[in-house]
């Protein structure tokens, strides 16, 4: 393979390295502002349900009110009951006395149902409660470990830069620019595309059979894709015993 190619492989291999860990360090507060928003739909869900919990305790304790004040007013009907003097009296007051009657027996009812609500719902509280003291606690640990790994990142990101620097010295200027030129023209990062059974790896085109032939016969030269332009790494399959196995010519 020509000494062009193999070093704009290792700058290669280092440009992508430095993007896969540049994603990964720009990811960091995305990922924590994932972690955040799912605790905090967990803490509005806990908060609902105490809110439902507490208006549920209201209202049991308002319908225990309602009825005190209707069995009340069913003794005082009664005494007026008691003390009425005539037949229009005595069915407006019974009247009134079966009314609260069927009020008290709604309620409780309604109390009854409400009761094994509350129970569902303190339930669902008091596991959520200690749901959350876990999941904060996790929260916590992967926002650490998230930090952890980005400092690691940035850190390797250095070295990687500092290596990449220090080659870039190394390489003939008209490769490092040429190098750079495929570089800023292809978005993927590919600037050396392998060159296999007769086709260009990164754009999937056909090499001419005069061009392969040419790539085959002197591999110390540089030469590039006809389509996309990109430098071409040749690396011939073998045979078992190690000799370069025969491919077919493109066409």
């Amino acid at each position: 393979m020509a000494q062009d190619v193999l070093l704009a492989l290792q700058l290669q291999r280092m440009d992508r390295q430095l993007v896969q860990l540049e994603a990964e360090i720009r990811g960091l507060p995305k990922k924590i502002a994932q972690l955040e928003a799912q605790m905090g739909a967990h803490q509005r869900r806990l908060e609902e349900d105490k809110a439902a919990l507490l208006a549920n305790q209201l209202e049991i304790k308002r319908l225990a009110g309602a009825n005190e004040d209707h069995r009340l007013k069913i003794d005082k009907l009664k005494k007026q009951l008691m003390q009425s003097t005539n037949q229009e009296q005595l069915t407006a007051f019974n009247h009134e006395i079966k009314f609260c009657e069927s009020e008290i027996v709604a309620n409780e009812e309604s109390s009854f149902k409400l009761l094994e609500e509350a129970e569902r719902l303190s339930g669902v509280v008091k596991a959520a409660e200690s749901n959350m003291d876990a999941e904060r606690a996790a929260v916590e640990k992967q926002k650490e470990d998230a930090k952890i790994l980005s400092e690691q990142d940035r850190k390797k990101g250095v070295r990687i830069y500092r290596e990449r620097e220090k080659l870039a010295k190394e390489i003939p200027p008209a490769l490092l620019k040429d190098y750079e030129r495929l570089r800023k023209k292809h978005k993927d990062g590919v600037v050396v595309a392998e060159c296999t059974e007769g086709l260009c790896t990164s754009c999937q085109m056909n090499i001419r059979a005069a061009l392969l032939q040419q790539i085959r016969q002197y591999p110390d030269k540089t030469f590039y894709c006809e389509s996309c332009l990109r430098m071409l790494s040749f690396n011939p399959p073998r045979s078992v015993d190690g000799t370069i196995a025969s491919t077919p010519l493109s066409t």
